[in-house]
């Protein structure tokens, strides 16, 4: 009984793995945060840049300091011409004009 029992652990805890598949998720898609030097993390942090938006209205790809460089990436004038992901958010969010 004790055999079926951590079988049946091991398998139901593998099922979450398998759903989400072998690929990691892509939030810092543009860009590795480990390589950005230090007064551009400090930047960040000081803007509460998100690199995932939770509101639609609100994201990179729609801020009048953001510019397109390429599928889902590009730069933001507050960073210094850093690179951010269109999905991404931070305090200084300005809607682009239309």
């Amino acid at each position: 009984m004790s055999f079926e029992r951590r079988t049946f652990l091991a398998l139901a805890g593998s099922v979450p793995l398998l759903l989400m598949g072998n690929t990691p998720p892509q939030t810092n898609a543009c860009y590795d945060p480990s390589a950005l030097p230090l007064s551009q993390r400090s930047r960040r942090r000081s803007l509460g840049y998100l690199d995932v938006s939770s509101d639609p209205a609100k994201r990179c790809a729609g801020c009048s300091f953001f510019k397109n460089s390429a599928q889902g990436c590009g730069t933001c004038q507050m960073l210094s011409g850093g690179p951010v992901n269109a999905g991404a958010v931070c305090n200084s969010f300005a809607p682009a004009p239309r």
